[in-house]
């Protein structure tokens, strides 16, 4: 049986009772092959007390001399729709992308040229693009699906060519690799994607695999420089959360131990795990060296590789060299004389900087202090910079604050981090 359709005119009247979510087409930047659309997060002032606004702030990057040199790999912890409706409330996050789970459909939220309120540190946040993934860390792979992967890295390789973003682990990170700007935010600071991101895979879709023949930005390759890689499908790691004993799955890290056995204990990160000793906890990040990132080799025992990873030796099983690939880059080690220097979770300006804005300076407070003795792998030294914004919709009293200090980014624990040039002795390999 079939019934002839009847022309119908649909009443609109109630529409805006509902208060649905305005969706719009994405604007002229959208790579090809994905579903985009815009829903402009919320911008407004909250109240009439200065710098009481969200969720973002304006900005024009990089014209402005603020390069945006990070893309940064967020998981929601909410469904799709959820983290869109947090960046469309008063909650003071945001972030410039959201992908969807079960077809990796894009929502742009914030435009790159402004910062959105994504990473925790300012630093961060001034010079990065922010992107959510629905998912939940726990739970991985049930929700970092294959179209999800694939529509994430076309919006990357979009936007790393835009920006000259090099697509590297240097660049392409976590937010569980992005540093705290003082030792209490270091431990508070978030731990998505986790350890089921399947950081190998992300990296053959973006063009730019971990083997052995793979271009760095600077130096050259080096027998003691390894980037880890262990095998995803094979890796699965005890790992537990809470109280529970997670199910054994495909992981992204390996653990680090205090000695050349399955019998020693885990190292611990100094501001996680005052005791010294780490757990196989998800969130327990300072144990952890994951795929992707390039560490200093200075021992092996057997089928055990030891790194120097946040101020201490760390040995992880690597038999025939399994779970890495020869890395490549600078090394820096403390300046001679020296027997410690700080490590800092941003590359704020001197001081002095600021005083031609009339802006009171920027405190840095060191998260942690590397031992002489030690190297890590660093990239080219940039400078220094902070980006004033505290007023609502008042450009004209934004400041990009340069200074004369220089910093090196650094490969230093589970986190990338920052030392000043004038504290380092550089090692170029």
């Amino acid at each position: 049986m079939s019934l002839s359709a009847k022309k119908i005119s649909p009443k609109k009247n109630g529409v805006a009772s509902l208060h649905l979510t305005k969706h719009k087409k994405a604007d002229g930047e959208v790579p090809k092959g994905v579903d985009m659309q815009y829903v402009p997060a919320l911008y407004k002032a909250f109240s009439d007390v200065d710098g009481d606004y969200g969720n973002y702030d304006l900005a024009n990057r990089p014209y402005d001399g603020q390069k945006i040199r990070y893309i940064i790999i967020h998981d929601s912890e909410v469904s799709y729709q959820g983290t869109i409706n947090t960046f469309l409330q008063q909650t003071y996050v945001s972030a410039h992308y959201v992908i969807r789970s079960s077809d990796g459909q894009i929502t742009k939220m914030v435009d790159p040229k402004d910062v959105a309120w994504q990473a925790g540190n300012w630093y961060m946040n001034s010079h990065s693009i922010g992107i959510e993934h629905e998912g939940y860390a726990v739970e991985g792979a049930t929700w970092y699906s294959e179209p999800m992967y694939r529509a994430s890295a076309k919006l990357v390789n979009y936007l790393a060519k835009k920006y000259e973003i090099p697509l590297d682990r240097e660049h392409i990170i976590g937010h569980e690799e992005v540093p705290g700007l003082t030792p209490s935010r270091q431990v508070a600071m978030h731990w998505d994607p986790a350890a089921y991101w399947d950081w190998a895979h992300y990296f053959k879709l973006l063009g730019a695999p971990f083997t052995k023949n793979q271009p760095k930005t600077s130096g050259k390759k080096d027998a003691n420089i390894v980037t880890i890689n262990p095998d995803y499908a094979t890796n699965q790691p005890e790992v537990t959360y809470g109280a529970q004993q997670l199910e054994k799955k495909s992981a992204n890290f390996i653990y680090l131990y205090k000695a050349p056995s399955f019998n020693a204990a885990l190292i611990g990160d100094p501001l996680l795990n005052p005791n010294g000793t780490g757990t196989t906890a998800l969130n327990d990040w300072g144990n952890k060296a994951v795929t992707g990132r390039s560490y200093y080799k200075v021992d092996e025992a057997g089928d055990w590789t030891a790194i120097d990873f946040g101020g201490q030796k760390a040995w992880f099983y690597n038999p025939k060299g399994v779970n890495t690939v020869k890395g490549s880059g600078l090394l820096v080690t403390p300046k001679k004389g020296a027997d410690s220097i700080p490590v800092y979770g941003s590359a704020y300006p001197e001081a002095a900087a600021y005083e031609k804005y009339g802006i009171a300076p920027v405190g840095m407070a060191p998260i942690y202090r590397m031992p002489a003795g030690q190297f890590y792998v660093a990239e080219k030294a940039v400078g220094s910079d902070y980006y004033y914004a505290k007023l609502f919709n008042a450009p004209e009293t934004y400041r990009v604050v340069s200074g004369t200090d220089q910093y090196y980014q650094i490969s230093y624990n589970h986190r990338i981090a920052f030392v000043k040039k004038s504290d380092v002795r550089v090692l170029y390999h």
